[in-house]
């Protein structure tokens, strides 16, 4: 389901972009009962499903140096969807699109690219809207179709006791072989902490910080323990949007 980028960010199946039926009914124990005291502790499923608009950022680097930047402003409900990105010469490009249909509009440097370049270019936003709003809600997801739970016992991670799930995948995604191993924590009941193994057999983990906003909570930063980062910065979820966003590419993040 998921795989490295040269960005050491994963790639991963695409959140749902509309407004999610009733969360699902759970047994009394198990890792579904832990998945859904998770949510709770995140603001609640509901709460997630009735907020419509998430504004954020995606950030890779260390102290605070980014090598890759980009800003997300996603309309969960329609799929409507705009990225804004600078390259290392300055370069702004904004990807003006909807994630369902894959279709839209390029623009770079306010000048809007031919239709014959503007196909790649989706793909290429279309992929960094899977990849990362997967890091920003990936906890979100835990009872979705297609996503296996079962318990792999209990462990103590930077000092905290947290239960452990396995987190196994059916044919959904783009890798659907991948396994993580998910450490919430028995005190909060956030996901404070993430291992995977991918289908190409790399292995990672990273520890999880969370952002409050509009009563949910959302991935802040991720670290690792030589400093390396992923950071969402200040993530904004609510219901009110300047709409001209998702049609302006002269307006700004």
């Amino acid at each position: 389901m998921m795989k490295l980028t040269s960005a050491c960010a994963l790639a991963a199946f695409a959140l749902l972009t509309s407004c999610a039926s009733e969360p699902p009914l759970v047994e009394e124990a198990g890792p579904a009962k832990i998945a859904q005291e998770m949510h709770a502790a995140m603001g609640g499923l509901e709460n997630w499903n009735n907020t419509r608009y998430v504004n954020f950022k995606f950030q890779v680097g260390q102290d605070g140096e980014w090598r890759v930047s980009r800003s997300h402003l996603w309309d969960k409900w329609e799929g409507r969807y705009r990225l804004e990105s600078t390259d290392n010469e300055g370069v702004r490009s904004v990807a003006l699109f909807n994630v369902n249909t894959k279709q839209g509009k390029v623009y770079v440097d306010s000048v809007e690219l031919p239709a014959e370049e503007t196909q790649e270019r989706l793909e290429r936003a279309y992929g960094a809207y899977i990849n990362d709003t997967y890091w920003l809600a990936m906890p979100w997801k835990w009872l979705e179709p297609g996503v296996n739970l079962s318990s792999d016992g209990e462990e103590t991670v930077n000092g905290e006791a947290c239960d452990v799930v396995e987190l196994s995948f059916d044919q959904v995604g783009l890798t659907p072989g991948d396994v993580y191993r998910a450490f919430v924590s028995k005190q909060s009941r956030l996901m404070t902490h993430w291992e995977y193994t991918l289908e190409s057999d790399n292995e990672g983990s990273w520890d999880w910080v969370y952002a409050d906003t509009n009563g949910l909570k959302l991935a802040a930063t991720h670290k690792q323990a030589d400093g390396r980062e992923i950071n969402m910065g200040d993530p904004v979820a609510g219901n009110e949007v300047d709409e001209s966003l998702f049609v302006d590419p002269a307006k700004s993040l």
